[in-house]
Formats: structure tokens, C-alpha cells, sequence
């Protein structure tokens, strides 16, 4: 796989969101959910309400946190371990990615770009999603801020390189482009050459999605628009 562990000195690094970019979280929280429920029983319909507030705000529910201490308090903490299992067990038995994220990914590995995953929320839950939805072995970062263009402007230096973490390998490259659904993740994102991709069907969209963008930030309703452009 041609991802951002082997960076060296690059024209571009390529970042793709996962949730509600790439995976499909609803899905996932439901599944997730399904499997909770054979170990201890939880209020389903509860469980999306708080999911469904949270991500309205542009938050991340913890729900995997709020499920391992469900089961500490009904003492059934070793079910833990088990549970994780069988959730990426019934996941990769279903397609968990949204549709153009498999041809996305594939188009990045055959043009031989580097590429990483850039996903917010908490850490525990995000990487348990990222497992379950196959991506455990492609490069991450799972950051706690919404602000991702914050983030990867702190990566630039005075003659507008970027210094990558060594999550995406370490090495240096001209310029990013971003691709994700929120308005939010392009706050303060670096001007040109970079630029980002906001995928976004707008008829569909939660008011968390919606805000404005820097110009060199392309609106686009589904992933083969961004294939088609790349």
C-alpha cells in the first residue's frame, strides 16, 4: 500500500476523512450497537438520540467509552475484549465505505500518491471504527480538534513546506489537499498550492457540515466529483 508511512521528500500529501467521508458512521454506531446488545443490553433507541445531539453540535460521541463503562458497572469488563472482536468480525463481513471511497483509495494507490487518514473524535472509538472498517493498517491521526486546517498549518514552515508528523511518515512535502465533509475542517487550512475538497451532499447535510470555506476549498456532492477532478 502506497500510504504515508514510505514519505520521504514528496510534491503532495493527500488526507481523507473517514467519518461521513469514507465510512459510512451510522452504519458502523448500528452495527456497533447490534453487537453491544448480544453482551448487555442497552437502550438502542437512547443510545442514537445522544449520538444523533451530539453529532448535530459537531461533537463526537463517545459511545465506546460509554459501553466499556456500561459493562465495568454491570461487572462484565473481560466482555470487553470480545466484544471488539466480533464488532470488526460483523463489520468487514459488510461494506461499511461510503460509495467512490474504494475507487478514491484505489485511484491514490495506482497513481503511487502518498496518502494518510485524518479523523476527529475520540481515540478509542475512532480506532476501534477504523479497524472494524479495514483501515487499521493505513496511517492516522486521530485528533480531538474539529479545526483539522489549524492543525496541518502548524505543519508549515516559513517557505511553505510542510514537516509531516511521523504518523504520515516524517517526510516533507509542497503542499496537502484535504478531502472531508466539514466546513469546520477547513478553519485556518493552508492557501495555495494546497487545497481541499469538501464533500458534501448539501440536501443532506447536518447543520454541524455546513459553514464557509477558504477559496482554494472546492465543494463537491459526492466522492467521484473529487475523483474526477484529482
Amino acid at each position: 500500500m502506497n500510504t504515508a508511512e514510505h514519505a520521504s521528500q514528496i510534491d503532495t500529501l493527500y488526507i481523507v476523512d473517514f467519518d461521513r467521508t469514507l465510512a459510512d458512521s451510522d452504519k458502523l454506531l448500528e452495527v456497533f450497537m447490534e453487537v453491544t446488545n448480544q453482551y448487555i443490553h442497552l437502550p438502542l433507541e437512547q443510545v442514537k438520540k445522544i449520538n444523533a445531539d451530539v453529532g448535530a453540535k459537531g461533537d463526537s460521541f463517545d459511545i465506546a467509552n460509554y459501553v466499556r463503562d456500561h459493562l465495568a458497572a454491570h461487572g462484565a469488563t473481560g466482555e470487553w475484549e470480545k466484544l471488539q472482536k466480533q464488532f470488526t468480525h460483523d463489520s468487514r463481513s459488510l461494506n461499511m465505505l461510503l460509495p467512490g471511497a474504494a475507487e478514491l483509495l484505489a485511484l491514490l494507490e495506482e497513481r503511487g500518491y502518498l496518502y494518510g487518514i485524518l479523523t476527529y473524535g475520540n481515540p478509542l472509538w475512532q480506532h476501534i471504527k477504523l479497524t472494524a472498517a479495514g483501515f487499521n493498517h493505513v496511517p492516522r491521526i486521530v485528533t480531538t480538534s474539529k479545526h483539522k486546517g489549524r492543525l496541518i498549518s502548524r505543519w508549515q514552515d516559513e517557505g511553505g513546506l510542510f514537516h509531516l508528523p511521523h504518523e504520515f511518515g516524517g517526510g516533507v512535502a509542497r503542499r496537502v489537499i484535504l478531502i472531508d465533509d466539514k466546513a469546520a475542517s477547513f478553519d485556518s487550512f493552508p492557501s495555495e498550492p494546497s487545497l481541499g475538497f469538501q464533500v458534501l451532499d448539501r440536501s443532506r447535510a447536518l447543520p454541524a457540515q455546513l459553514g464557509e470555506v477558504p477559496s482554494n476549498v472546492t465543494h463537491c456532492t459526492n466522492l467521484a466529483d473529487v475523483i474526477a477532478l484529482l
